[in-house]
């Protein structure tokens, strides 16, 4: 597995479509219809398409070398070096994402800065721990390095462009961000060999 724009793409889609599902108003005339989901619904999709999505980043069991504590001397471990490993912890930031984004639609945001703060925080919150099947784990910090700046997307729809145009847009900018963020750790491995994983790319 591995990070994939078009699953991001697909998930954003859908939440958006969710968002303009209506119902009939209770008790209203005939006709009468309201939003079937609140904002809050809303911000809960979009955080959940995001999530399912950076939950197939891997990293690279890189560089090493991972030691395993051997008497009299320690020796390398050649098995899991260069290994993909898959995040393991891809939840663990989705409330605080998913209120981020919430909070943008609440202040009227345009641009969907929330959007954009809250990928910043659920990057660092979320990525820091990656294990191979069967193997090594590599247990650190990914830091995000290019912001998602999604002033485009509202560009895009002011020029006439339709919504799988400007979720494609979203999903390529978001994208870009993932795969421009980097993990910093230690890895172990199967054998007990330690050492660092470091200025390993989201796969």
């Amino acid at each position: 597995m591995a990070l994939n724009r078009q699953k991001l793409y697909d998930g954003l889609l859908d939440a958006l479509e969710k968002g303009k599902e209506t119902k009939s108003v209770s008790g209203g005339e005939e006709g009468e219809v309201e939003a079937k989901h609140t904002e809050g619904d809303v911000a809960g999709f979009i955080a959940d398409a995001i999530v399912d999505y950076a939950s197939d980043a891997e990293i690279l069991m890189l560089t090493g070398p991972f030691m395993i504590p051997v008497i009299p001397t320690p020796m390398a471990d050649p098995v899991n070096i260069a290994q993909p490993v898959q995040v393991q912890t891809a939840d663990v930031g989705k409330a605080p994402l998913k209120a981020a984004i919430e909070a943008g639609f609440a202040a009227g945001d345009p641009v969907m800065v929330g959007v954009t703060t809250g990928v910043m925080a659920y990057i660092p919150a979320s990525l820091l721990v990656f294990q191979g099947s069967p193997g090594g784990v590599a247990t650190g910090v990914t830091v995000p390095t290019v912001p998602p700046i999604l002033a485009p997307c509202m560009a895009l729809g002011l020029a006439g462009a339709g919504e799988p145009e400007i979720v494609n847009l979203m999903a390529t900018i978001i994208h870009a961000s993932f795969k421009a963020s980097i993990f910093n750790g230690l890895g172990l491995t199967l054998a007990g060999g330690a050492g660092p994983v470091v200025g390993q790319p989201l796969l």
